[in-house]
């Protein structure tokens, strides 16, 4: 119960108390009264009558008597009349039944009205004659008496209504101050660090509010330290101070990983060299040399983010980038060359390279058979033959599984479009479960994959496709849809997490659709739903993300954000976004569990998820001594192959 109900509660109580006492003794005053009120009149009236009938008793005129009482009892004030007359030792008597009209019974029955009996001696002269005995109605006492009851109960009830409403709107403008001070209790409880400007004039509160302030600055300062402690310990370690890329020990980190992924298809690998480098170095100067390195990088960043949106980029020292594009054909991988290349050559016209000769570019496409050192072997090979043929020239080598798995543009635009309308995407999902507890499943992925010609693709290689040809967002919900029906199939499901591609949350006309879909959905089936963005989606798109994570949150459906830490930006969008919990890239868990220096960082990028009190998943955990090493962080849970490896749903 809130403090404001207590209060209202204290009050109404204590206002009925003081109200019933005081109606208390009100109705024993007002009782008290009305009695002694009858009494005086019974004992007027018997007097009165015993001096009026004296002389017609002295007479023996009876008849007279008896109209004298019938006088007295007409009027209504008395039960019971009686004359008790000593010489003939009889009576004169006269009485009714009481007759109580306008007051309910209940009322009668619980008052005990004590009724008066007065008495008077008839004499004439010295000679008694008589006696008089008159017993007054409790008619008249309980009809006062149940009158002034309802008029003072009446009273009361107004004073107390008149009362509580005036004490509710007071307490209410009073409380204002505090109702602020739980909001941002609670907004600060969600890792928002909001402080009330308006200070309240009463003195405690005012205290309470300027304390919630400064732990809230507090609390965002020692977020805004994490992050850029994080932001820091990332950029010593992994980015290159002249291009601002990552460096090798980024690529080797990120290639680890991805050579680690038994679901990758076919990929590009490119290394670009620059020319005369050194020649710049020694007639230019240090700084046309850097300027010449950034320009080139800026040029092959923006290429790859046309590209690829999981594009590694890294500057391998000196004059040469590489680039590893995952899930691409050979095709595109020459069209990427041909573009970047052509690209570097304006550095020629406005002079910021050496000379014509701006670099050479070597290309290969590698499959699941090559392992990391045989990709390397091979696109090396690929940037001597482009450097042997000449200035500004390139080569791209392909590999026989390149061809086998080498579809058409517009034949793979007729199997998507196949795939959605018949919905004919084959699911699977891969157990995320408790780092304390493996039983614990925290959740599952949803992968999504597409079958042509006895070879399945997963979504990684085709999405890419499907956002150049407009299709993300009908991909994506037709994986929901299904999912939906598995979860309404299966009533004992573990949560199952979605990952969303850019391209469709990116529409407002997708985030619709989403809302009125969940809106349909009771909240058990959204209480198993959990939908995941990538970190480079929402760094290209965060206003789209906000809205995105506004309308799963009003549905109380589950959020986050997959692939943490891989690029290289500010944490800031952590406290935008407030997601339920992350997912750090597959390259930290491998440095987690290798030397101090690396593991030094992971163990800061926990901490920091920790203090906006968003879960923390591993991913990439491929053995039970990984498993281990991990507990040393403040991870929740962990996933990767040696958790589970993906299974097939069955969807009906």
């Amino acid at each position: 119960m809130t403090l404001f109900r207590q209060l209202m509660l204290t009050i109404f109580i204590l206002l009925s108390f003081v109200l019933m006492v005081v109606m208390a003794i009100n109705f024993k005053t007002t009782k008290d009264y009305l009695v002694e009120q009858l009494r005086s009149t019974t004992q007027d009236t018997a007097t009165s009558l015993s001096m009026q009938v004296s002389d017609f008793m002295a007479l023996e005129d009876y008849a007279s008597v008896d109209s004298s009482l019938n006088a007295v009892f007409d009027s209504g004030y008395f039960s019971k009349v009686r004359v008790h007359v000593y010489d003939t030792d009889s009576d004169v008597e006269r009485s009714n039944q009481t007759v109580i009209q306008g007051v309910p019974a209940w009322f009668i029955n619980s008052i005990d009205f004590e009724v008066p009996t007065a008495k008077a001696v008839v004499s004439n002269g010295w000679n008694e004659l008589g006696q008089i005995y008159v017993t007054g109605s409790a008619g008249y006492g309980y009809f006062q008496l149940w009158n002034a009851t309802r008029g003072l109960l009446l009273s009361f009830l107004i004073i107390g209504l008149v009362t509580i409403a005036v004490g509710w709107v007071m307490i209410r403008w009073l409380f204002k101050p505090l109702a602020e001070v739980e909001k941002q209790a609670e907004a600060i409880q969600q890792r928002k660090f909001v402080r009330m400007e308006k200070l309240p004039k009463t003195r405690e509160l005012k205290s309470v509010v300027q304390s919630m302030n400064r732990m809230a600055e507090k609390l965002e300062k020692e977020f805004e330290a994490e992050a850029e402690t994080a932001q820091w310990l990332q950029a010593k370690a992994f980015k290159d101070p002249v291009s601002g890329l990552g460096n090798r020990n980024f690529f080797d980190s990120q290639i680890k990983a991805h050579f680690s992924d038994a679901d990758r298809v076919v990929d590009g690998l490119l290394l670009v060299s620059l020319a005369d480098l050194g020649r710049l170095n020694n007639e230019r100067g240090y700084e046309a040399t850097d300027l010449f390195i950034r320009s080139s990088a800026d040029i092959i960043q923006s290429q790859v983010s046309l590209s690829s949106a999981e594009a590694v980029l890294a500057r391998l020292g000196g004059a040469d980038f590489i680039v590893l594009l995952p899930n691409i054909d050979l095709d595109r991988l020459k069209h990427f060359v041909d573009e970047t290349i052509a690209a570097l050559h304006e550095l020629a016209s406005s002079r910021i390279s050496y000379s014509e000769s701006v670099a050479n570019i070597g290309a290969v496409l590698i499959d699941q058979a090559d392992d990391r050192s045989a990709a390397m072997a091979q696109v090396d090979a690929a940037l001597r033959a482009a450097k042997t043929a000449g200035s500004n020239q390139v080569r791209v080598f392909d590999s026989e599984a390149g061809d086998d798995l080498a579809i058409g543009r517009m034949a793979w635009r007729d199997m998507l479009e196949t795939a959605i309308e018949s919905s004919s995407f084959t699911l699977r999902k891969q157990k995320v479960s408790g780092l304390d507890d493996l039983d614990n499943v925290f959740h599952e992925e949803i992968y999504a994959s597409l079958e042509h010609e006895g070879k399945q693709y997963h979504a990684g290689y085709f999405i890419g496709l499907a956002e150049q040809f407009d299709l993300g967002d009908q991909v994506d919900q037709v994986i929901i849809k299904r999912v939906l029906a598995y979860l309404d199939q299966e009533k004992s499901s573990a949560q199952l997490a979605v990952n969303l591609s850019a391209s469709a949350y990116a529409k407002p006309s997708f985030v619709a659709w989403l809302d009125v879909l969940l809106e349909g959905v009771s909240q058990d089936i959204k209480s198993k739903l959990a939908f995941e963005i990538s970190e480079q989606s929402v760094l290209s798109t965060e206003d789209h993300s906000f809205l995105l994570v506004q309308t799963l949150k009003r549905h109380k459906v589950t959020f986050g954000i997959d692939n943490v830490g891989k690029q290289f930006s500010a944490f800031q969008y952590l406290q935008t976004l407030m997601p339920d919990y992350v997912k750090v890239d597959p390259s930290y868990t491998k440095m987690a569990v290798g030397e101090d220096a690396e593991s030094f960082f992971m163990h800061t990028l926990c901490k920091m998820f920790g203090s906006l009190n968003i879960q923390v998943i591993a991913t990439g955990v491929e053995t039970t001594s990984q498993i281990d090493e991990l507990k040393r962080f403040d991870i929740v849970s962990v996933q990767g192959y040696a958790i589970g490896r993906p299974q097939e749903m069955v969807i009906q």
